[in-house]
């Protein structure tokens, strides 16, 4: 894929330049090709309330790194917001079109709808996204509805976007952020975890609490061996985990379920990360190997890794460039630490 247009020379000289007062947009006007990115799932990537969601950061972010980016999807298009950034001061414009609906589950349920119907009666993946983005599952997880089948019905739909995505196109899938249920604005929705099915047991909010973090972790876990199942197939689908990005939710949620601008800022610079190391692969860190390297790759290749690898992982252990994980690769990988070996002598881990 790698279709990277880098902005013009004066776009550039202005990012160099930023001041308080800044207009960045996403897409240069005169660029032919942009990286045409599209955000999907519920009110986390619609913004609930906090305009642009994360997607305003990781639009100004990868157009300050010199990315042409044109932002699709099937609502927000026909016009260019801006944002002030408290924190910085700066203002910058970005592209609001998305496909981020609040409220929606992975698949329609009673009193929901679904994302992925939503997908197929908009049509909204014919416009040939280059990077897709899927966050999607907390409202199933508020719901408590049918956890134990989330992973099947999280793996309709990402066989629905890869099948409608160009082969050499990339989907990242992530994990949701934890929840407080206790907070005032939302108490009420978690009303599914505060009794048993019968009426007959009430749960203390302290109960209440664990047994939503426990669905989290659940749907997460099973959000993982779900992506790492399909990725022996699927060389373009690849694992993000904004969970780990929303470490204190006290302040990085805004009610318990939404980010806050500091957590959707957080956000949008771990995807600015992943997006422009997919784009420009090695420009993250350079690469150090260790013995245990060689045997997590090898067992992925066996089917035995069990954690699987996030995007960054899967970049770092791709040593011939090729986009997919081979034998070569771990051919490869023996020689740097054999070379490691013989130049620095006996090799401890």
């Amino acid at each position: 894929m790698k279709k990277i247009t880098a902005l013009t020379a004066s776009a550039a000289v202005s990012i160099g330049m930023t001041s308080a007062l800044t207009s960045v947009p996403c897409a240069a006007e005169d660029t032919s090709s942009p990286v045409r990115i599209m955000c999907i799932g519920d009110s986390i990537t619609d913004g609930y309330g906090t305009a642009g969601s994360y997607r305003k950061f990781l639009c100004h972010g990868l157009a300050v790194k010199g990315f042409s980016v044109d932002m699709t999807g099937s609502k927000g298009g026909g016009w260019l917001p801006e944002y002030t950034d408290e924190v910085t001061g700066e203002t910058f414009s970005y592209d609001d079109e998305n496909t981020g609906y609040s409220g929606y589950a992975i698949k329609e349920y009673s009193g929901r709808n679904g994302i992925y119907e939503t997908l197929v009666s908009t049509g909204c993946l014919s416009a040939e996204p280059d990077i897709v983005i899927l966050q999607i599952g907390t409202n199933d997880v508020i719901d408590r509805y049918e956890l134990d089948s989330a992973g099947e019905r999280l793996s309709q739909l990402i066989s629905y976007i890869l099948g409608n995505i160009p082969s050499d196109s990339a989907l990242f899938v992530t994990t949701i952020p934890d929840l407080e249920p206790n907070r005032k604005d939302v108490y009420d929705w978690f009303g599914n975890y505060r009794h048993t099915a019968d009426w007959q047991t009430f749960f203390t909010d302290e109960e209440a609490a664990a047994a939503v973090n426990g669905a989290v972790e659940k749907y997460n876990s099973d959000l993982k061996n779900t992506v790492i199942s399909m990725q022996s197939e699927h060389s373009n689908l690849y694992l993000g985990d904004v969970n780990s990005v929303i470490t204190d939710t006290a302040s990085q949620l805004k009610d318990g379920v939404h980010p806050n601008d500091t957590g959707f800022r957080l956000m949008g610079e771990y995807w600015t990360g992943i997006i422009s190391e997919h784009l420009r692969p090695g420009s993250i860190s350079e690469k150090e190997w260790r013995m245990s390297d060689a045997v997590r790759l090898s067992n992925y290749l066996l089917g035995r890794n069990s954690t699987g690898f996030t995007h960054e992982e899967y970049i770092r252990y791709d040593l011939d460039g090729d986009d997919y994980l081979s034998g070569f690769d771990l051919t490869l990988l023996r020689s740097e630490i054999l070379e490691k070996i013989i130049s620095a002598g006996p090799y401890t881990e």
